[in-house]
Parts: structure tokens; sequence; C-alpha cells
């Protein structure tokens, strides 16, 4: 049982009979690791296997340089321009020569230009010789005229005619109807919404009119509340009072014209004209004043009791004595309103020419005897009613 299996014998198998005709017929058979259903385990046979690379041969620098020059482009020719740029000898050379001829051809160049004729060279003196001749004559022409221009200026500013204010013009802002513009009262210290500042009986226009203070009753004139000045001309010598806090400027050396300027641009004119001998004052009215009308002009007087001529506006004033004319014209500015018309008025009451003796000194307001008037003239109520 646990001995040598026995040894089948094939000799009674019909299969393993050898076929007549002599053939040999192979008979194969299952592993006996499959027999009874059995899974065999398979293993696997460990083969080492080497593996041989190629071998190739190494070459020493010296033998890659002579391959390298062997197989490089121009390796025929040393005057390849591979071997010119590559070759450090043959670059200095290449560069040398190249330098030599740029500096070679610049100076050939140059020297070339030096040695053609300049032809620019005649006309100079052609050109010159005509400008030196046509200036001096106008060199010594031109302070000749000089004086005439200068002799001319003072004439043309004595002779410029007035410039007259627009009669359609009028008044600014008058609260309490006192016939002082709100703007006016600020220049004599008067309350704008009072017509009787001081309650003295009388309006603040009215005073002003007048000469007398209006924001007290004391001190008593105008003169000396320190809300106007007295102007003094220094050549032609005629007074007038003017609003302490306004400009006075004159327009020319002489003085003959004189502004009294407000801060809002608004100005007084004073100008002085010459009277020619018995020249009445129609006549020199129609040569100076062409656009305005005689008929419109009415007598006037001073506080002091000089006679004049205004304009029934209150906006143009004319004195005369023996020798001159003098015209208080008012300015405004753009504007269509007159904010100062009763400081017009007050300057033309203090006005006097050189010489004159007042003939009325400026008595205390009294109402019984009736030195102050209680009504404003016609001159200053016009532009009211208008």
């Amino acid at each position: 049982m646990f001995g040598k299996k026995e040894e089948i014998s094939t000799k009674n198998d019909p299969m393993s009979k050898v076929p007549s005709d002599g053939q040999t017929i192979s008979v194969q058979t299952i592993p006996a690791d499959f027999y009874g259903g059995v899974n065999p385990v398979v293993k696997f046979k460990k083969v080492e296997k080497e593996v041989l690379l190629e071998s190739k041969s190494k070459l020493t620098p010296s033998e890659k340089k002579v391959l390298d020059k062997s197989t490089a482009a121009g390796k025929d020719s040393l005057l390849h321009p591979v071997n010119i740029l590559t070759n450090k000898k043959y670059a200095i050379i290449f560069g040398s020569s190249l330098f030599v001829l740029i500096v070679a051809g610049v100076s050939v160049y140059y020297y070339l230009q030096l040695r053609q004729p300049k032809i620019s060279l005649p006309p100079q003196p052609e050109i010159s010789i005509p400008t030196t001749s046509e200036l001096t004559p106008v060199a010594v022409e031109s302070p000749t005229e000089e004086p005439a221009v200068t002799s001319t200026a003072p004439q043309s500013l004595a002779e410029a005619p007035i410039e007259f204010p627009s009669s359609l013009l009028g008044d600014s802002p008058d609260l309490d109807k006192d016939s002082l513009t709100d703007t006016a009262e600020e220049l004599f210290g008067t309350d704008p919404s009072k017509p009787d500042t001081d309650e003295d009986s009388y309006n603040d226009g009215h005073e002003v009119f007048y000469l007398y203070n209006p924001a007290g009753k004391e001190p008593l004139k105008l003169i000396d509340s320190g809300f106007v000045k007295d102007y003094n001309n220094p050549v032609f010598g005629y007074k007038v009072f003017y609003p302490s806090t306004w400009a006075v400027g004159n327009v020319d050396e002489g003085y003959r014209d004189v502004l009294f300027s407000t801060i809002t641009g608004e100005n007084i004119e004073l100008r002085v004209f010459d009277r020619l001998s018995n020249q009445t004052f129609a006549d020199w009215f129609a040569q100076w004043a062409p656009t305005e009308q005689y008929q419109n002009l009415k007598d006037f007087q001073t506080k002091f009791g000089q006679s004049g001529k205004s304009r029934a506006d209150s906006l143009v004033y004319y004195f005369m004595d023996d020798n001159h004319v003098y015209v208080v014209v008012y300015h405004t500015t753009d504007s269509n309103v007159v904010n100062y018309r009763s400081v017009m008025a007050m300057m033309a009451r203090s006005f006097r020419t050189p010489g004159f003796t007042a003939s009325e000194a400026v008595p205390p307001p009294n109402a019984e005897t009736n030195t102050f008037p209680t009504e404003m003239p016609t001159a200053i109520n016009a532009p009211e009613s208008q």
C-alpha cells in the first residue's frame, strides 16, 4: 500500500498500440497536480537576467577639438567669416581696419568741404550799405516831432467836453422820507428809520440842505459836526463842503478838474473854465453845453448868498465870477438811480468863489423868526415827484 505504485500496463491498452502503418501516436496525460479537482499552486521561477549596455568610446579634449574643427563650417578656408569672427587675431585685425577706413573717410569728407569755395560772401556788403544810409535820417527826425505831441496834450484836456448825467435818473430808497436816501443817511450819522433823528422838529434832509447838523442839537453847524470837511482849491481858491468819508483827487496838475468820490464809484466833479472878457453865461453855455437846454436852468443861491444856476433835477450847478465859470456835475455808475442827490445840493449850497464875502452867517434855528425855513426848496423836492 505504501510502496511504489504499480506501473500501469499498456500492453493491453488499445490506444498504445502502434498503427499498422508504422506511425507513432503521442498521448498526453493530465499532470498529477490536477487530479481530484485540486487547484495547484503556481510557482514562478526566478531567473537572473543581465543587461549589457553597448559601450561607446570616449574622446579626450584634444581629440574632441580636432573633431570639431574637422566638422565645423569653413574648415577648408581660413578667411571664412566664421573663422574671422571666432578667431581673436582675425577679429582684432578686421576691427582695426574698419576703424581706420571710417576715420579716413570722415577726414577726406571734411577736407574736401574746406577746399570748396564759399559763394555766400559777395552779397553781404550790398545788404549792409543801404540799411545804414536809411536809418540815419529817421533818427534825426524823430526827436523833432515829440515836442509837438506834448504841446497838444494840455489843450485836449482843457477842451474836453463836459459829461452831463441823464435827466431821467431816479433816487435810491428813502425809508423815512426825509429827503436823505438810506445810503446818504450813513454819511451824516442819522437814523434811516426816523425822519427827525435829533427830534428838533426839522427833518434830517432839511437840516443838511441848510448846512445844519442833522444828528444832534450840538454842535449846531454841519461843518463843526465832523461829518463834512471844507475843501480849498490850491490854484483857483474856491471852497466847498464835502463828506469827510469821501476821497478827493485832482484829475490834472493844474487843479482845474477835481473829483469828490464815493466808495460805491459815484463822484461829484468840480471843473473850472476860463471866462472870456465880456462873455455872458448864455454865450459860455452855448459853447460848452450844446446838448443841454438853457430854458431848463433856474436861478440858485448858496447859503452864503452867492448866485448861480442849477438844472431842474439838482444834478448840475453853475457859478461864475469875473474870470472863471465853475461847473459842478454829478456822475453815477451804470445804475439808473442816484444815491447822493442831497449831498450834491449840500455841496452846491456851500460853494464859495475866491474873494467872495458871505452876506449871511448861519444863525441858530429859530422857528419864531423863521431863520430856518420849514420847507425844502423845489429843487430838492423835484426828483421825488418824478
